[in-house]
């Protein structure tokens, strides 16, 4: 998988770049611009995945995946969040269960076999709580979508969080901090798992 690692390496880069240039005025947002309202139909079919789209038919099957993930009425719209977020919980906690993974290399893995996004495990650190700085590169829920603001990828949050509950036998927040639809070109994940 040297592809992968070469990948990993240009987006690690990438990220911390507009870590460093953000501005912040107690809210994060990334540097690319304009800010738009909302997310519009037509924005789910425009993926930016440079490693995926390799596959011929990555752009149908992005916007196959974001045509029922974002297709929710908007009265219900705030309560799906937290739907989303249980709903990757559960997968991520099934795949560990399930035996069809079983660390953090293999969740890369299979994220990357079902193209729902890049796992890197940039940072790890460990006082009285394990954090993690995850990123997730080309995610399906977000890349190329606008920047409406704040961050979307509650799934992939629920992913994160799911899995690692599992490995570690520990309960696992995950927060997203940064999204393509706060301005950036990643996802970044605040992973902090308590006794």
């Amino acid at each position: 998988m040297q592809g992968l690692r070469g990948i990993i390496s240009h987006y690690r880069k990438l990220s911390d770049r507009e870590i460093m240039a953000e501005t912040s005025n107690g809210i994060l947002m990334g540097p690319r611009k304009p800010l738009k309202d909302k997310i519009e139909f037509k924005d789910l079919m425009k993926p930016e995945r440079n490693f995926f789209s390799e596959s011929e038919h990555d752009a149908d099957y992005v916007s196959s995946f974001r045509f029922g993930h974002f297709n929710i009425p908007d009265i219900i719209a705030g309560s799906a969040r937290g739907v989303s977020y249980i709903g990757g919980m559960n997968l991520g906690s099934g795949l560990i269960r399930e035996g069809l993974v079983d660390d953090l290399e293999s969740l890369r893995d299979f994220m990357v076999e079902k193209k729902l996004g890049i796992l890197d495990v940039v940072s790890r650190e460990e006082d009285e709580h394990l954090r993690m700085d995850v990123r997730v590169y080309e995610c399906i829920e977000c890349s190329g979508l606008p920047n409406i603001g704040r961050p979307i990828c509650f799934f992939e949050a629920g992913i994160i969080s799911g899995a690692l509950s599992e490995i570690l036998g520990l309960r696992v927040d995950a927060y997203e901090r940064r999204c393509w639809t706060n301005g950036y070109s990643f996802c970044q994940f605040d992973v902090v798992a308590e006794p």
